[in-house]
């Protein structure tokens, strides 16, 4: 999650300025943050009840309830956010479509993902790669020399330069606006609104930022 309160508050700030023009926040009947860490993304003048959905079992903030799964939520939720959870999934169907079941008929799904998804050559596919990889990662110092350039070229140019390393750390899905309004439809919601922010940082790397506003159908 990113760290500061400073991020916090921005990660508020945008996510407000796309579910405000359809809902007032303070006329939620409640906010269930779905992997919310500590609790500390609601907006802070809400008054009502206030879920995190969270296998991590850490300490909330004050007035925030923890669960560890929809199921165990005493009410319906009224609003579901989403953010940083749905590039890590195995599986992000199931849980778009887990959320919409818990929904409530009135309910809303707001869900934000980076906008990660770097260019790469036709190079990158081919058998030669795969042997280079296998060679820069063989000692530590070249691994660590072709990492820092890609990750250079990422946050400036969005792009992996041809001898570049292409990893995943932590990301196995990769979303563009046209994707993530599918994966909505396809687990049951229509798009209310996209919002990009390309200039967007996850822990110091620029990858923008993309959310989308969700009813149930």
């Amino acid at each position: 999650m990113e760290p500061g309160s400073e991020a916090v508050a921005e990660r508020i700030r945008f996510v407000t300025s796309i579910v405000e023009p359809h809902v007032q926040i303070d006329t939620l009947r409640n906010i269930v943050d779905y992997g919310g860490d500590e609790g500390q993304f609601f907006p802070p003048g809400y008054l009502g009840p206030k879920y995190v959905i969270d296998v991590s079992g850490k300490n909330m903030v004050e007035g925030v309830q923890a669960a560890s799964s929809l199921a165990e939520l005493p009410e319906r939720p009224h609003l579901v956010t989403a953010c940083g959870v749905l590039e890590h999934l195995i599986d992000p169907v199931a849980t778009v479509k887990e959320i919409r079941a818990a929904l409530a008929d009135d309910g809303l799904f707001y869900a934000e993902v980076p906008l990660d998804r770097p260019k790469v050559r036709q190079w990158h596919s081919q058998a030669r790669y795969r042997r280079f990889l296998d060679w820069v990662s063989a000692t530590r110092g070249s691994w660590i020399v072709s990492d820092f350039v890609s990750g250079v070229a990422r946050n400036f140019g969005r792009t992996v330069p041809r001898l570049g390393a292409v990893k995943q750390s932590e990301h196995i899905n990769y979303f563009s606006t046209q994707s993530l309004e599918q994966l909505l439809i396809g687990g049951g919601f229509r798009v209310l609104r996209a919002q990009a922010d390309p200039k967007m940082s996850y822990g110091g790397m620029r990858l923008g930022r993309l959310g989308a506003l969700a009813v149930p159908v």
